[in-house]
């Protein structure tokens, strides 16, 4: 080896030390700097003639790839429980701890108990007046607790209009962040840049989870977990919100734009399709996830129960129950019923089994006033031993009865006479054996002569609750709109008495409205969704409120162990990617001593050479 050479080696070594020195510095001074990963230099050796040389090459980033897409992917799920945990926990406030002064079920406790005392001594003017105190009370806490139920549903709308705006103004700022990286992939500070591009990404994982992919030139592409792709050196989509503020009970979505009342997410392409990414369930993780969760399930089912809390009490109070007379037309036999009284939105039930031996299945026809309302919403439908069936009765009885024979089919023969109801099955056929006929009408006057009255009205127009569908479901929004019956305020004796020769010690009417809440059977329809279900099922008025209460403070008591578990999840991720990124000082000042023991060397090399020179340049 020629000094010359030696000379070049050692010079080489100094650059390469000179370098390796920066990064360290780089390292040290960076050490709690959010987002910056550890750098290296990386060295090879060149092959010169017969010659070996050092050369440096690149600036690398200490990082584990495949860790760093399982952090974005766990960063995504915390955001995702985080959000729900939050959201669920203000619900979780707005309803009270289980027993607590201004829970749910006190108030309605306090209810019963005003009833049990009127029960026991009817004429008591103070009694009385508790009792309607107590009802305002009960009514005006479901009025609170739906308002607080759509005033969340309107922070989660807002939350996803910022959370929209937000990635796409991401995006912008990963296509400037990319453009420089493929633009100058030898630069000095590429490394820096490849930095920032992943807090942008990171910050990103935080609204939906993805997946990224880099390719030679060192540019990034993203794809959502669903497989939808929304950058590839420039965003592939632009994400847009019809924010709707303040929704109601009413505003749902839906993948109707006319039927739908809240905002949904598009993604525009670049060629100028159009696509819903709710309705394509582009996110399936992340706070957007969370927060269209939220709004369009979760709170809905939160309504949907404090409706049915709301409607179950104002009919278990109103409805009567009018059993159908036992007819038979030759070998045929069933029932017969009055349908005079029935109201929009009150039933009539046929309960049959198919013979032999079959169990008892049940029709439920549902008055409406037009087709217009036909079909029933999905709500209506109760479990496959409950059918649901809206007849409209603005043809007449004839008409009715001919809907019904249509809905039914054979095995039964259906009939009026007036406004009289006959349903018989098939006689010596016997593949139908009719077990009862029913009419449930509400009662809408507080005299009559029925112990049934309309205590809670709808507060929209003071009308009784019949649960009609006309323009819209009654039972939508009807915890909002629940209120004492002001003719009953004004007139606190229509508590006991339901006719003129009524007593004023009569229980008939506070025990009947006792029963109705606390020992009456009622069948409770499967869109509130408690305990996951979707099955109609049978409970009290009394039991159902008890069974929301305690489902509210179950469901974020299992949000937040989900969210603690995903955090812990999280937490281990990022320890595991910190062990090759994070900037470990006395490693660095370690590297440093090394380092600068090879500049010592490489310089004395130097020195070396130079003294070498000079004793020959003397000779």
């Amino acid at each position: 080896m020629g000094l010359s050479t030696s000379l070049n080696t050692a010079i080489a070594g100094l650059n390469t030390t000179q370098i390796g020195i920066g990064v360290v510095s780089q390292n040290i001074a960076n050490a709690g700097t959010t987002g910056y990963v550890r750098r290296t230099v990386s060295t090879a050796d060149s092959l010169s003639g017969l010659t070996v040389g050092t050369q440096s090459t690149q600036v690398q980033r200490m990082l584990d790839k495949i860790v760093q897409h399982q952090l974005w992917q766990e960063s995504a799920g915390a955001a995702y429980t985080s959000t729900r945990a939050d959201m669920l926990s203000s619900v979780d406030k707005l309803y009270g701890a289980p027993g607590s002064a201004t829970a749910l079920d006190t108030i309605y406790n306090g209810f019963t108990s005003a009833l049990q005392a009127l029960q026991n001594d009817p004429s008591n003017y103070n009694l009385r007046t508790s009792v309607l105190d107590s009802a305002s009370l009960l009514a005006s806490r479901l009025n609170t607790l739906s308002d607080g139920v759509q005033a969340l549903r309107g922070q989660a709308e807002s939350g996803i209009a910022n959370a929209v705006t937000q990635v796409n103004n991401l995006l912008g700022a990963l296509t400037n962040v990319n453009a420089r990286i493929v633009g100058s992939p030898n630069d000095a500070g590429v490394a820096g840049l490849k930095d920032q591009r992943d807090l942008i990404l990171s910050e990103l994982s935080q609204y939906m989870d993805i997946k990224t992919s880099e390719d030679a030139r060192g540019s990034i592409s993203v794809v959502t977990g669903s497989g939808t792709q929304i950058f590839d050196g420039r965003p592939a989509v632009t994400f847009g919100f019809d924010e709707h503020s303040s929704p109601g009970p009413d505003d749902q979505w839906s993948t109707d734009p006319a039927r739908r009342g809240v905002g949904t997410i598009t993604m525009t392409t670049s060629s100028g399709g159009v696509m819903d990414a709710i309705a394509n369930k582009t996110f399936r993780s992340g706070e957007i996830a969370a927060l269209v969760e939220m709004r369009d399930k979760t709170l809905v089912q939160a309504q949907a129960q404090l409706d049915e809390i709301a409607a179950q009490m104002a009919r278990a109070l109103s409805d009567r129950e009018i059993a159908g007379t036992a007819v038979d037309t030759g070998t045929a036999t069933g029932f017969e019923v009055d349908m005079a009284d029935l109201k929009a939105g009150n039933s009539i039930t046929l309960d049959y089994a198919v013979t032999p031996g079959g169990a008892t299945q049940r029709f439920t026809f549902v008055r409406v006033e037009s087709a217009a309302s036909l079909p029933l919403p999905a709500s209506a439908s109760g479990d496959a031993n409950n059918r649901v069936i809206g007849i409209d009765f603005s043809g007449g009885p004839a008409s009715v009865a001919a809907q019904m024979q249509a809905a039914i089919g054979g095995g039964f023969t259906v009939s009026n006479t007036g406004s009289v109801l006959t349903i018989v099955d098939d006689g010596a056929a016997g593949t139908r054996d009719v077990k009862a006929l029913t009419a449930r009408p509400t009662a809408t006057g507080l005299s009559g002569g029925s112990a049934e009255l309309p205590f809670f009205v709808d507060g929209s127009g003071n009308a009784a609750f019949t649960g009609s569908y006309e323009g819209g479901s009654q039972a939508v929004g009807f915890a909002a709109r629940i209120k004492v019956n002001p003719a009953l305020i004004a007139d606190r004796s229509k508590l006991v008495a339901f006719d003129a020769t009524t007593p004023q010690g009569d229980q008939t009417r506070p025990q009947l409205m006792l029963e109705r809440l606390t020992q009456s059977q009622r069948s409770i329809t499967n869109h509130t969704g408690l305990d996951g279900s979707t099955a109609t099922t049978s409970a009290t008025v009394s039991s159902f409120v008890l069974r929301v209460v305690s489902s509210q403070g179950q469901a974020v008591e299992t949000a937040r162990r989900l969210d603690e578990g995903q955090q812990v999840a999280l937490a281990a991720v990022q320890s595991r990617f910190q062990q090759a990124s994070q900037v470990n000082v006395d490693q660095e000042m370690a590297t440093l001593i090394e380092l600068q023991n090879a500049y010592a060397a490489n310089a004395r090399i130097i020195s070396t050479v130079k003294e070498m020179m000079d004793v020959l340049m003397r000779v």
